[in-house]
């Protein structure tokens, strides 16, 4: 539930490509081909996705803890 309510927070390009690689098990190369862009982007943008991602779910948590 946490996780789900994270993602709904990015924005729509993180959340495709963290679907892409984590629930589709794609490979960067492979997500390249899907999005139609050099693989490089791909790790770029799955970083700042995946930096994104962990700052919501700490916010959650810090928010439970109050």
């Amino acid at each position: 539930m946490e996780l789900r309510d994270a993602m709904l927070g990015l924005d729509e390009r993180s959340r495709e490509i963290l679907t892409l690689k984590y629930f589709h098990d794609l490979k960067i190369k492979d997500i390249a081909g899907t999005m139609e862009c050099p693989e490089g982007t791909v790790k770029t943008w799955l970083n700042k996705a995946l930096k994104a991602l962990r700052e919501k779910l700490e916010e959650k948590g810090d928010n439970l803890n109050v």
